[in-house]
């Protein structure tokens, strides 16, 4: 809230007017796949994640939305 970094203020709370990121998961089915040998393995088990209210992930499968945005220290 009152940090100091405008981009923040409105961010992480789900209410009108705000932008917040949601992931929706199973915690019993999420599982890290990615290794050391193979960091770009994505993890499974996460079902939706929103960013600034556009589905970034449906159903488990990546969409086409760029919704997320940079945050810089003014």
């Amino acid at each position: 809230g009152n940090m100091g970094l405008e981009a923040m203020q409105k961010r992480g709370r789900i209410q009108p007017g705000m932008l917040a990121d949601i992931t929706i998961f199973d915690p019993a089915s999420v599982t890290d796949n990615a290794s050391y040998q193979d960091g770009s393995q994505t993890s499974s088990g996460i079902v939706h994640v929103l960013v600034n209210g556009e589905a970034a992930l449906r159903d488990g499968t990546l969409t086409d939305a760029k919704a997320g945005q940079p945050l810089r220290f003014e």
